[in-house]
């Protein structure tokens, strides 16, 4: 039996002709009333990649003359489509890797060396999952597969490609209409994640009014000014806003309740953050500003590269101090090839004490992993050009963008307490708006960084403050893990196995691999080694038998 374990409270479900179609993300209305009407699977696929959000489309069919499973992820979208065989030899796809985690016995739930070497470097699995039998699909991918009869097939069928005649002094005006299209279906029904930053602040336009928001929060000191950016941000737009408060000292005890409910390691340390949020925060539906930083920002390391490219002169000067040293440093990742492994382009997304993690892993493995992720964002957008410096931010843009997985770790940490997250800045319309303005100008423009946005929420709030610093919500890595609430955290759950060996304490010597460790060894621990794992418990069901192929009525709850 070919099943789909759907975690989306929001997606639809039809049925029509032989086939259980399933639809989620932005315009799920759309492609239903399409499937309705009696699309098949390519005019609804094709449909799909004309709309200006992001979503997913699964297609169980029972008829003979065409395949069992049919899956397409968006160029852009952060829904996730896992599939596998599970324990029992039988076809299961879901939304949520929990879900399929589920599904297979401890002793199937095999972590490849490859997985290993990702999570050290980069917090996540970007290409693939964490075990070998849980496959995942990629952006732009087509999967087909009739078990029993064929191994599943994916095939690359959508790519982003720029939109032409577009200005960098009038792209606000496009994004305008951009964000407006991709928010209007769920203007009404959903809230807003109010951070106070320059992304969720400017979203707040295109929601009904008066706008429901939120804002979670630790009471952990070094955020505290990020907490005064949201009350601001709340006082000029004026929503009715809740805000979750948490305890420092509790972060541990929510860490734990996060990993359990996804069913994976956590990648960021705020993933605690938007857990709290979906628990205590009474909305089905929550609209983030996620996805910006990746199309229009790039952050420090987008300021880093800029600096130095604009005093590469610099370089003829000896060494004779540490900044000079770090200056030719940088300015020699910038001077090589942008698919360079140890190059500014792949330094994007890139978590890790670098040198410690290659000692671990080996080089050629390291260069394997960097390449397939140059390889993988490459293949869904045109090529880089300009000078060094453009082509670097360009690859390091798409690398971040496809492979940094924080946003699909957060939207599942969502789905598994039955609420969905919806982000705007994700949408295809957005990211092919970005291409259309040549890099390094579609970051900064005039000596502004992420200008468009910026503009775009000028318009709507002219006493916004633009000039303050960023924040990321990130919490202080090293005060965690060395007095703070991670302290104990390796002697309740110890150090992997394939940690580096460094000289001295982890934790002094690099918090963020400690950090890299700690999360995986608490999945590895409360999650991967677990023989009662049940998949989130408002789960439906979605499925027609392998061999008879004969609908099953309606969708049933786990």
């Amino acid at each position: 039996m070919a099943t789909v374990l759907l975690a989306n409270p929001n997606a639809a479900v039809v049925s029509r002709d032989g086939r259980r179609w399933i639809v989620w993300g932005t315009h799920t209305r759309d492609l239903r009333t399409a499937i309705e009407d009696g699309a098949d699977f390519e005019t609804a696929r094709d449909l799909h990649g004309s709309l200006p959000g992001e979503g997913t489309i699964v297609c169980l069919s029972e008829r003979s003359d065409e395949p069992t499973v049919r899956a397409h992820r968006g160029i852009t979208s952060a829904y996730e489509v896992f599939y596998c065989l599970d324990s029992s030899g039988e076809p299961v796809l879901t939304d949520l890797f929990r879900n399929a985690l589920a599904r297979l016995e401890p002793a199937d739930r095999t972590v490849s060396a490859r997985a290993k070497a990702d999570h050290l470097l980069y917090r996540t699995t970007p290409i693939d999952s964490y075990v070998d039998r849980i496959h995942r699909l990629g952006h732009g991918e087509t999967l087909t597969w009739s078990p029993g009869e064929t191994t599943p097939r994916t095939d690359l069928t959508e790519t982003l490609e720029p939109e032409s005649g577009r200005s960098a002094a009038s792209a606000h005006e496009r994004l305008d209409e951009v964000l407006s299209a991709v928010c209007a279906p769920i203007a009404d029904e959903a809230s807003l994640m109010l951070s106070g930053g320059v992304d969720s602040t400017v979203l707040e336009p295109y929601l009904t009014n008066p706008t429901e928001s939120v804002t979670g929060s630790f009471d952990t000191p070094e955020l505290a000014f990020e907490r005064e950016y949201a009350d601001r941000a709340n006082d000029l737009v004026e929503t009715d806003r809740e805000v979750v408060e948490m305890a420092e000292s509790d972060y541990l005890e929510r860490l734990e309740a996060t990993v359990d409910a996804l069913g994976m390691p956590p990648h960021q340390l705020q993933t605690p953050t938007f857990d709290g949020i979906y628990r205590e925060f009474d909305a089905d539906t929550v609209v983030s500003g996620q996805v910006a930083d990746a199309v229009f920002g790039l952050g420090g390391q987008l300021e880093l590269a800029r600096t130095v490219w604009r005093t590469r002169h610099l370089r003829y000067v000896p060494p004779v101090a540490e900044k000079l040293r770090r200056h030719r440093d940088a300015l020699a990742k910038l001077e090589c090839h942008p698919s360079d492994p140890d190059g500014q382009a792949l330094l994007f997304a890139l978590y890790t004490d670098v040198p410690s993690a290659v000692d671990a892993i080996g080089r050629r493995a390291f260069e394997r992993r960097q390449r397939a992720r140059y390889e993988y964002a490459m293949a869904r957008v045109p090529d880089a050009v300009g000078d060094r410096y453009a082509q670097h931010v360009h690859v390091g843009q798409w690398v971040d963008f496809f492979c940094e997985d924080a946003v699909t770790v957060w939207r599942q940490a969502g789905l598994a307490r039955g609420r969905e997250m919806y982000t705007p800045f994700a949408g295809k319309a957005v990211a092919e708006l970005a291409l259309g303005l040549d890099s390094p100008e579609r970051y900064v423009r005039d000596g502004e960084p992420k200008h468009v946005p910026k503009n775009l929420l000028g318009e709507w709030y002219p006493e916004y403050d633009r000039s303050k610093p960023k924040g990321n919500g990130n919490f202080p890595a090293e005060r965690f893990l060395s007095s703070g609430p991670l302290e104990a955290v390796f002697d309740r759950y110890p150090v992997p196995e394939f940690a580096p060996a460094v000289d001295g304490d982890l934790v002094d010597r690099s918090p963020g691999l400690a950090w890299n460790l700690a999360g995986y060894a608490i999945w590895r621990d409360r999650v991967l080694r677990s023989d009662d794992l049940e998949p989130a418990p408002h789960s439906r069901t979605v499925s027609i038998p392998s061999s008879t192929r004969t609908p099953r009525s309606d969708a049933e709850t786990v």
